[in-house]
């Protein structure tokens, strides 16, 4: 109990430490380089299961930031925008009336002062706000029209029972019909529409769009024609969004909106006509640029894995002409690295990353340079590119650290040229830098807040094992720190390898609580970067489809014979959610032999029964049969799929399973299944299922401290 205790207490002083940084805002030039700079910082409460957003006031100074104001407390969820010309602001806001009912609204304010609102409830519902489809608000040039997309309203509907009305029979014909939503982190978004403020008429107008597209990044032109991105819809399925590259989708021009006035006064069929204006199979994330000349996008050809490297291409809006500025990168740059002929630090690469890893895109307000964020060799990295002359620079990874480390952009500063990005590796937890001029080869980087970040510790070494073009992280803690008092393990180490998901994600040198505790106690942590994994070219990602639990298998298994002779390790343990989940399992099952406990979450154990429920059926045909998806598979197919499933031999080291009864991509019913043949052979599965957690299991900050507390005492009690 008392080892119980002491997680718990450290735990707490660590959460109370950390923080995130939101957004960052240069709010005004004070003098010479001085600049006065707001930000929106966020703290976990766990024991009151909450988070707290609130704004500091700093003064960036050549020496560091520095604190003028603390703590105004910020609404969370408060979407506000600003005007090109700062003049006008727009925001969302909810208000109780007198019938104490929320209703949602939205607000017009100019120089302060309130211009108009709209009840929005009576036309949508939540306005969208994610990285599939990117931030709402986006202004025209004149500043008086403002696009978003909001999920649309839900059909009315009654029972025949209680129809008084002919004209109300096809409310009961609607009653329970099948409405399919978006699946993962969109499973209550069944459609939604593009809304449109004129400021000027005071009016709320609905634009007419195709009914097949799956719409994103919507934004003006220099003559208020609309540009957006558009997936397309399939008449059997909508597959889900999140995290998937490989959906048919392209870059649209509407050069004469249709528009409704809210509200309707009777239906609209009329459909509206779009110009296709780019030249991938996958065309994804539009930004027009300042000066309205020019449009960039990231495209690629149709592949069945979902995550694939992209392309960046330029449109010239006066004559729509496409061309590439960056290709696809296909080699495993790894190689130069290990041969000593380049550092790490030192590639370039393609352009490779998830949704959110790729978030943030902007150009600078001369409209000719465009920064970029990608993850290369296991390291996110942020670029500029000259679109005139093709050239890039790295602008993160300027030192040189102890560890790889990863740099994420918070914001670009078009009008004083400030990028802010957080800077982290093994050692340290994000902190924040500023780069001033960064578009000029005199910028400099300011980047001490030692009030706001926490410094982990020099001691935790990091070193690399190599299987083929594979690579795996290892990290460990160089000698006993009794600044913890924790149980230590420093004769024969304890190895635990941390499988990522994917399988096309990657591991990277991110600080986290986990590792951080782990490491202190003296564990030993092997983070493969398998064949299949992103950031080392298109060709490695490809290279495990149709191979999944036996090339990666045979890396990792190889990387850990390593590690053991190299560092004569202990027991060893095997963790991992999702596709980490299913080598998890699979190791637990087919190698069980060589692993003394398993740490599962949300994994994929059963691919028959994947293919068929999850919210990205095509992930099972890529991945297990090498080939896009059809829904009518053979008897062949399904026995492949079978024999490179975790459940196709029961579990056989006692395991940690969990999961969330909401996860839409790897549905819980099949950890169930496999829990049920566990036990039945007498395995211990020590089982946990959130009600409320999606894939993530980060549904709330007592979901995420209550797994993170339960996997360090299982891999304890497990020694």
């Amino acid at each position: 109990m008392n080892q119980v205790k002491g997680y718990i207490n450290i735990t707490k002083s660590i959460a109370a430490q950390l923080q995130t940084i939101k957004k960052v805002n240069t709010v005004a030039k004070i003098q010479n380089n001085d600049y006065l700079v707001s930000m929106i910082i966020s703290k976990k409460n766990i024991s009151e299961n909450s988070s707290l957003d609130y704004q500091n006031l700093y003064q960036l100074k050549e020496d560091g930031f520095h604190l003028l104001q603390r703590g105004t407390v910020v609404q969370q969820n408060l979407l506000t925008s600003y005007s090109n010309d700062r003049e006008r602001f727009i925001k969302q806001q909810q208000i109780v009336d007198e019938s104490e009912k929320p209703r949602q609204v939205i607000e017009i304010h100019e120089q302060g002062k309130l211009l108009f609102s709209i009840n929005t409830q009576k036309y949508h519902e939540d306005i969208l706000n994610n990285e599939m489809v990117g931030e709402p608000f986006k202004w025209n040039k004149k500043n008086n029209k403002v696009l978003y997309l909001a999920k649309g309203k839900s059909r009315e509907t009654k029972t025949f029972f209680q129809v008084e009305k002919d004209e109300e029979i096809q409310q009961a014909w609607n009653y329970r019909k099948y409405e399919q939503s978006w699946g993962e982190r969109m499973d209550n978004v069944e459609i939604f529409f593009l809304f449109m403020v004129d400021i000027e008429q005071q009016k709320l107008f609905k634009v007419q769009t195709p009914s097949n597209l799956f719409l994103t990044y919507p934004q003006f032109t220099e003559n208020d024609e609309i540009i957006l991105g558009g997936y397309q819809i399939h008449k059997e399925f909508k597959y889900g969004i999140v995290h998937c590259f490989n959906r048919e989708s392209g870059i649209y021009l509407i050069d004469k909106p249709k528009l409704i006035e809210l509200p309707e006064k009777g239906d609209n069929f009329e459909e509206q006509q779009l110009q296709l204006l780019s030249k991938h199979d996958i065309s994804v994330k539009p930004l027009i640029s300042p000066d309205y000349k020019k449009l960039l996008y990231l495209g690629s050809d149709y592949k069945h894995q979902h995550l694939c490297y992209l392309s960046l291409n330029m449109i010239n809006l006066e004559n729509n002409s496409v061309e590439e500025l960056i290709g696809i990168k296909k080699e495993n740059e790894l190689i130069e690295v290990r041969a000593n002929q380049e550092k790490r630090d030192n590639i370039i690469g393609g352009i490779c990353g998830f949704y959110d890893d790729l978030s943030l895109n902007f150009w600078n307000k001369d409209s000719t340079h465009f920064v970029y964020s990608s993850i290369v060799l296991g390291q996110q990295k942020i670029f500029c590119i000259d679109v005139n002359t093709k050239q890039i620079e790295i602008l993160s990874h300027s030192v040189e650290q102890e560890a790889t480390h990863n740099c994420e952009i918070i914001n670009y500063d078009q009008v004083n040229d400030i990028l802010y990005y957080t800077d982290e590796n093994i050692n340290q937890s994000p902190i924040l830098t500023a780069v001033v001029n960064a578009m000029n080869k005199q910028r400099k980087y300011i980047r001490n807040l030692q009030h706001f970040n926490v410094k982990i510790s020099n001691n935790f070494i990091e070193e690399f094992v190599f299987s083929g073009e594979a690579e795996g992280f290892v990290w460990y803690l160089k000698e006993e720190d009794e600044k913890f008092e924790l149980p230590k393990f420093f004769k024969e180490r304890p190895l635990i390898v941390l499988a990522h998901g994917g399988p096309h994600g990657t591991v990277q040198s991110q600080y986290t609580q986990l590792r951080h505790m782990l490491l202190q106690q003296g564990f030993i942590l092997l983070a493969p970067n398998f064949s299949g994994s992103c950031s080392y070219g298109q060709n490695f990602i490809e290279a495990l489809s149709g191979k999944i639990g036996e090339q990666d298998v045979q890396e990792i298994l190889d990387m850990i014979g390593q590690v053991q002779k190299k560092y004569n390790t202990g027991k060893t343990f095997i963790m991992g959610g999702s596709y980490g989940g299913y080598l998890s399992a699979l190791m637990g099952s087919k190698h069980h032999e060589k692993f003394n406990a398993a740490v599962i979450l949300n994994p994929v154990v059963n691919l028959p029964f994947m293919i068929n429920i999850t919210d990205i059926p095509e992930w099972g045909s890529s991945c297990a049969l090498n080939r896009k998806h059809t829904w009518n598979l053979s008897v062949e197919d399904y026995k492949t799929l079978i024999e490179r499933s975790p459940m196709l031999l029961p579990l056989r080291v006692p395991s940690l399973l969990l999961i969330g009864s909401k996860d839409r991509r790897c549905p819980y019913q099949q950890s169930l299944a496999m829990r049920a043949q566990a036990l039945e052979v007498g395995t211990e599965v020590q089982t946990y299922v959130y009600p409320n957690a999606d894939h993530a299991l980060a549904d709330s900050v007592n979901t995420g401290y209550d797994t993170f507390l339960k996997i360090l005492m299982f891999l304890n009690e497990k020694l």
